[in-house]
């Protein structure tokens, strides 16, 4: 009987040393899998460190679990642990109108509670010294393998000296803007005056100011934008609307023209405009234009097609003594685009014509 107990014990010391080998495996299986994950940690953290970027990361219900030190560095004051999506009132900014930024309005608490993709919002932030920048939040949710949502980050960029020279370059716009006008009023007085004695045909001193307005006109149109591109609508609204009012019927897809292309554009309506009202369709009470445009594909690749066709108006015939208007029409405006025009006198009315090749302008037969 005892040989049997001692058999028995020799067992349950073998069973619980198998037992005990198995926990230390488990517990060294669960010390290199803690050592991964911190080393993960560490990793990730020391990259936040480095970005020129704030990052600011919360669990799935908004509580902020960390924060990179360009995050302090940005908004002086320690990152704050908030514990929810309603309890982001510390972080004090404003919005453009001075307007306190509410919580649910945080790109972090709308990526959690209204389970969105993306959300961005530019602030005016309140350090923990009391001033103040412009602070641009990014935020987007993090998944797990599986898709699973467990959290969101935000990005906190400084976007203070972009402010400022979006201000500044506002500011020397308005400037540029004023010493154009000022500068096509000083050469409207140098004409009045230069031709003031002489003996000049009726109205032309009249039509010189009225041209040199429309010109000056289009330059604020460009000064007003980047300078780089203006709005075709936009043109037309500006020269040819003011003239012909409800008598004109303009189409065309949304569309953006080099400076160089816009202004000779914008004279050449203004152009067919004033020579509607005198001599074509808009002399009459019936008449009206139709301007349209489009983008095609020709043989130089994406080309504007722009028509000008008056109706109800009276016969006109091809003048044969061809002026200042008939100049910018035709050859100025092929000069500057590098286009074809092509226009027609007859009963039906004057009709006028132009193709030119644009950049960057989308695939039409898309």
């Amino acid at each position: 009987m005892s040989e049997q107990n001692d058999a028995e014990l020799r067992q349950q010391i073998i069973d619980l040393q198998n037992q005990l080998a198995l926990v230390a495996a488990d517990q060294e299986r669960d010390a290199a899998v803690a050592q991964e994950a911190a080393n993960k940690l560490n990793l990730v953290e020391a990259m936040l460190a480095i970005v020129p970027v704030g990052v600011v990361v919360s669990d799935n219900a908004g509580q902020i679990i960390m924060g990179n030190k360009a995050v302090e560095d940005m908004v002086r004051h320690p990152v704050l642990h908030s514990e929810d999506v309603d309890d982001y009132e510390g972080w004090v900014s404003f919005h453009e109108d001075g307007t306190r930024v509410k919580s649910h309005e945080y790109p972090l608490v709308r990526v959690i509670s209204e389970d969105k993709d993306f959300s961005e919002l530019d602030v005016h932030y309140q350090r923990g010294d009391g001033s103040r920048f412009w602070m641009r939040i990014v935020g987007q949710p993090v998944f797990d393998k599986s898709g699973t949502r467990i959290g969101a980050a935000v990005a906190l960029i400084d976007i203070d000296r972009e402010r400022q020279l979006s201000t500044q370059q506002k500011v020397l716009i308005g400037e540029l803007n004023h010493r154009v006008k000022n500068a096509f009023s000083v050469v409207q007085s140098i004409v009045s005056q230069s031709l003031r004695t002489e003996q000049l045909p009726d109205g032309l001193r009249e039509k010189i100011d009225r041209r040199l307005h429309a010109y000056a006109a289009a330059h604020a149109k460009l000064v007003g934008s980047s300078w780089e591109r203006a709005d075709l609508q936009g043109i037309v609204d500006d020269i040819v609307v003011k003239i012909a009012g409800e008598r004109l019927t303009a189409t065309g897809p949304a569309l953006s023209l080099p400076s160089r292309q816009a202004l000779a554009i914008s004279m050449a309506f203004y152009e067919l405009a004033t020579n509607a009202v005198k001599y074509g369709a808009l002399s009459t009470n019936r008449g009206s234009v139709d301007l349209t445009w489009d983008l095609t594909k020709g043989d130089r690749g994406a080309e504007l097609s722009l028509r000008w066709k008056e109706r109800d108006g009276p016969e006109v015939v091809e003048p044969s003594d061809k002026g200042f208007g008939s100049f910018i029409i035709d050859r100025a405006l092929t000069m500057e685009t590098g286009g074809t025009v092509d226009a027609t006198y007859g009963q039906t009315g004057f009709e006028w014509h132009l193709t030119m090749p644009i950049d960057e302008v989308d695939d039409p037969n898309d």
